[in-house]
């Protein structure tokens, strides 16, 4: 577990974590719109009418009542630009040039595991500041590497850090926390 105090408007610097990846774990399917209304800054209307773009396992889907399982990505975008934007943007015209995803597998509807969730453009900007503070599951190594990759801009902005309950110094963070598997990112402003 790793809380980070920061300083007011940090979670939008951090919110580009949130293209690595987070973690949901599911007992049994789910759809994506129920996943994504249990999310902080999701509604049904928010998702109609901002989030143009959603990949299932790097294919793009239309369908919010598709069901998704463990083991399951699911990426977010909002509008893109160009002639990308027209073929991957949900319910377009240009649909029809798009990879067509292989038949559906069967859904084990009892299956546990993880769903992971990448935020994209402004559904991260808009979304991740309330879901780092409501938390996150994260890999650890991707965090580590979010860390110290991103230290120059992160860094400034974390008045206190804290990993199982003991407090540590921020520029010791991504080695802290590179062997863990998994973290749980709080952020507190």
């Amino acid at each position: 577990t790793l809380h980070l105090t920061t300083t007011k408007g940090a979670g939008d610097k951090m919110a580009t974590l949130l293209q690595r990846g987070f973690l949901l774990p599911v007992s049994k399917s789910i759809s994506i719109l129920d996943l994504l209304c249990a999310l902080p800054g999701f509604d049904e209307s928010y998702i109609q009418e901002r989030v143009q773009t959603i990949f299932v396992n790097g294919l793009a889907e239309d369908d919010t009542n598709r069901l998704l399982t463990a083991g399951n990505t699911l990426a977010l975008s909002a509008a893109m630009p160009g002639l990308a934007g027209a073929i991957f943007r949900r319910g377009g015209q240009h649909g029809s040039l798009r990879t067509r995803p292989q038949p559906a597998q069967p859904v084990d509807a009892d299956q546990s595991g993880y769903i992971t969730v990448k935020l994209f453009n402004m559904v991260a900007a808009e979304t991740g500041p309330q879901i780092l503070q409501t938390g996150v599951l994260i890999k650890g190594p991707v965090l580590a590497r979010f860390l110290d990759r991103q230290s120059a801009r992160i860094l400034p902005v974390v008045q206190k850090a804290v990993i199982q309950g003991d407090q540590i110094q921020p520029d010791m963070l991504a080695g802290a926390i590179a062997g863990h598997d998994l973290v749980f990112l709080k952020m507190y402003a």
